[in-house]
């Protein structure tokens, strides 16, 4: 239980990094297109900055999303079966833009900046995907690995 736990984690940690660093890319972008430059020891920076300052709401937004996203995933395979890294990986894939087209829905604004056009939504989709891959792997290591002591 509790290595499920620390899997679930070090997911929901790499999505928020990854999805971290994608925004903070995203947003220069927009800032280079007015005409403006952007060093590279800028842009690392305020990846760095942007790492630390969206910690907190991303950690909880990737948790909550992925916390139920993972539940239904689970259920899921056991129900309809299919490859665990897919369903994983989908749940990942969903769980967070549905998670921001919710709050945008009661709360009128998008937490995330880079999320508001389409690619940037896309983008965040494939950084919590990739968190869903990583979730996958890591539990089924941790199966194979008890399957083969017993």
């Amino acid at each position: 239980m509790m290595k499920t736990i620390a899997f679930f984690l070090i997911a929901v940690v790499d999505a928020a990094i990854l999805t971290s660093i994608v925004s903070t890319q995203l947003v220069l972008a927009d800032v280079t297109s007015f005409g403006l430059t952007v060093s590279f020891g800028d842009r690392l920076q305020t990846t760095l900055y942007d790492l630390l300052g969206l910690a907190v709401p991303l950690l909880l937004l990737i948790g909550l999303c992925f916390l139920i996203a993972f539940f239904i995933a689970r259920h899921a395979i056991r129900i309809v079966g299919g490859s665990k890294t897919i369903w994983y990986m989908a749940a990942g894939f969903v769980s967070v833009p549905a998670g921001i087209i919710v709050i945008k829905f009661f709360m009128g604004g998008t937490l995330l900046a880079s999320a508001r056009t389409p690619l940037g939504m896309l983008l965040v989709a494939c950084c919590c995907m990739a968190g869903g891959w990583v979730y996958a792997y890591l539990t089924a290591r941790f199966e194979n690995r008890e399957s083969a002591d017993a």
